[in-house]
């Protein structure tokens, strides 16, 4: 919590995002849990989508919590569902 609003998570993602193609990878995901909306902010403003949606996965604090998976290709490729692989 002591670095939250600082950029950190953001600059991690760009370096990720930067990197990842030089190190043969095509495609980033992101694991969410869709009540923590800054989370999905941040990867969705960068361009990654969602790609998955898994109902009351979780229980943190008592309350039963979504999950959101986000994609994004690294490669220039639509990220349609036939390509989510």
């Amino acid at each position: 919590e002591d670095y939250r609003g600082m950029g950190v998570g953001r600059r991690l993602v760009e370096e990720a995002i930067h990197r990842g193609p030089g190190l043969g990878l095509k495609t980033l995901t992101a694991g969410a849990f869709a009540h923590n909306e800054a989370s999905v902010r941040l990867f969705e403003g960068m361009g990654f989508r969602e790609w998955a949606h898994f109902p009351k996965v979780a229980e943190l604090d008592g309350i039963e919590r979504d999950l959101v998976v986000l994609g994004l290709r690294l490669d220039g490729q639509a990220s349609g569902e036939e390509n989510n692989v």
